[in-house]
This record gives structure tokens, sequence and C-alpha cells, in this order.
């Protein structure tokens, strides 16, 4: 008689999973944000919030993806790096 608990439990957490876009957006929610970025490649929830140790993850990320042989991922490293920039100069990354 567990099953429907956890099956419960399975449907409630893919739902806190989910993002709703049908409300406004959120802080950091924007599909080209330096939030949404390090969720992805750093494995980051979209809404945590960013340290300095992320920002030179990032930047090494960066970095790596400038050298691609790919013209699309040399131009993603290169907005990315822009990114992490701005970031650093403004200040944005905790401590």
């Amino acid at each position: 008689m567990q099953d429907p608990l956890k099956l419960k439990w399975i449907h409630h957490q893919l739902d806190d999973l989910l993002e709703d876009f049908t409300g406004k957006a959120k802080a950091g929610s924007r599909p080209g944000s330096l939030k949404r970025k390090a969720a992805q490649y750093l494995g980051k929830g979209a809404g945590d919030s960013i340290s300095k140790t992320d920002l030179k993850r990032l930047r090494a990320k960066a970095n790596k993806m400038k050298e691609s042989i790919k013209k699309a991922q040399r131009a993603r490293g290169t907005q990315l790096l822009k990114q992490v920039s701005w970031a650093n100069n403004f200040g944005v990354a905790k401590k």
C-alpha cells in the first residue's frame, strides 16, 4: 500500500523541479541569464545565488568553449565570457 504514497511523493518532487512559465518571470529565470547558464554548466539550481567560485568556474568553461572548432560554441563561449566579466566588474557574486 505504499505505492500510492511513493507515487504521490514522486509527483510532488517533479512538480517542484518544473518551472511555471504562466506567471511573471522570476529573477534569474530568463533563458540567457547567468544564473541559467550556471545551472546548465555547473549543475546549480536556476534560483541559487552565484558565488565568486562559480564565476571562476564559468570563466574557465567560457575560455574552453572559445577554443572550440565549432563556430556556434565559440560564439556561446564569447557571450558567456562577457557575462562573467560584467558580473565580476559589478560585484554580482556573493562571497
